[in-house]
């Protein structure tokens, strides 16, 4: 494994993480009711447990509404900076894309569960990555232990070439030893028996430190100096920062002043609330 410097981790994660937040503030920019679909009949419920009914909270329900809406981007949109910008740019992987995955042997659906190759030719290291302990269920375990196999099998009649076989996570950490859904994509069976096959010795399971560690040749303060690249794309982003606050300002005074209007005598008319966003 080629191991990078902290000027290389840091200079080239604030580029992609400096990238990542211009995509973001695009999505601020094009916010609208439009784009957030509010369940209205969660909405009473929410109220209820956060502010307990009271109508004047109409701004705090568009902050935790609008909270979730983008948490949910977020968490998909950065997942998709590591998998396809830091890794690659950062730690110079390949990334098996859609137009890597035309090239033979990378064409053949055994490989669909790789997302990187580390290195080249019999040294090279299959990765799958995931993004913390909880997102392998066991549908997928069984799934990601039965491909492992078949790219094992493949390689011991000579159609593939690699050395190992890594499932990374990228945070988290496995104190207490490896998930029960980990352990199955290795064939390790604990509690119910699953049919897995025995894979121990092919491939590794590396979480969050351990991950970052083992992408930068043993350098273990590599996901500190990742952390440091984010601050100063963070830092560099300061006017973008604030003028994203004052469209997110400007979309809850909007969301409250919407509901208000549904604001009887009575209190909240959440009937008149459904009948304007279901119809």
């Amino acid at each position: 494994m080629t191991k990078f410097d902290r000027n290389h981790v840091v200079a080239e994660t604030a580029r992609q993480v400096r990238w990542w937040l211009a995509e973001r503030f695009k999505k601020f920019r094009r916010l609208s009711h439009e784009t957030m679909a509010i369940n209205p009949f969660m909405a009473p419920a929410i109220m209820a447990l956060h502010f307990h009914g009271n109508e004047d909270q109409f701004d705090e329900l568009a902050e935790l509404l609008l909270g979730g809406h983008f948490m949910t981007g977020h968490s998909t949109g950065f997942g998709k900076l590591v998998d396809e910008k830091l890794l690659p740019n950062v730690f110079k992987t390949t990334k098996v894309d859609k137009a890597f995955r035309k090239i033979p042997p990378f064409n053949s659906d055994l490989f669909d569960e790789i997302d990187h190759v580390v290195g080249q030719g019999s040294d090279a290291v299959l990765l799958s990555l995931k993004a913390s302990r909880w997102s392998i269920q066991l549908t997928m375990a069984k799934q990601l232990n039965r491909t492992f196999h078949q790219l094992i099998t493949a390689r011991a009649i000579g159609e593939v070439r690699f050395k190992q076989i890594v499932v990374g996570v990228i945070y988290g950490n496995f104190k207490g030893g490896l998930p029960d859904k980990y352990r199955l994509v290795r064939g390790i069976n604990t509690g119910a028996h699953h049919a897995v096959a025995d894979i121990q010795q092919h491939v590794e399971v590396v979480a969050g430190r351990g991950l970052w560690t083992w992408l930068n040749g043993g350098e273990e303060q590599t996901q500190d100096w990742v952390v440091d690249g984010i601050q100063d794309a963070i830092r560099s982003a300061g006017d973008e920062l604030t003028e994203a606050k004052k469209h997110l300002e400007s979309y809850k005074a909007k969301f409250a002043e919407n509901f208000r209007r549904h604001v009887t005598a009575e209190g909240i008319d959440w009937h008149a609330i459904v009948r304007e966003i279901n119809g």
